[in-house]
């Protein structure tokens, strides 16, 4: 779970879940930021999940629009489950690269 890099606090994966687009810290209030090995991490397992998964298991199977559709809103909400337990925070913003 994340720490609050001003306050020290770690957030519950609730008060996450809540906050996770604007990060704002729910014990100090504070702004934080999301690390660049945090965004790193999100991206490659959004990849990982919707392009090595989603694209050959719709291929093997041939699913319909519909069922895609379905699928891909599957694993955009287990994303968004599991993203607070790789979510790093940073008191600044840091570059991509």
């Amino acid at each position: 779970m994340p720490i609050c890099q001003n306050c020290g606090k770690q957030w519950t994966w609730s008060q996450t879940v809540k906050t996770i687009f604007k990060l704002k810290c729910p014990y100090c209030s504070k702004k934080q930021y999301e690390s660049a090995s945090s965004r790193w991490k999100g991206s490659i397992l959004s990849v990982f999940l919707l392009l090595i998964i989603l694209l050959p298991l719709n291929i093997l199977f041939n699913f319909s629009p519909a069922a895609a559709l379905f699928f891909g809103f599957v694993i955009v909400v287990i994303m968004l489950a599991v993203y607070p337990f790789f979510l790093t925070l940073s008191n600044e913003k840091e570059p991509y690269w």
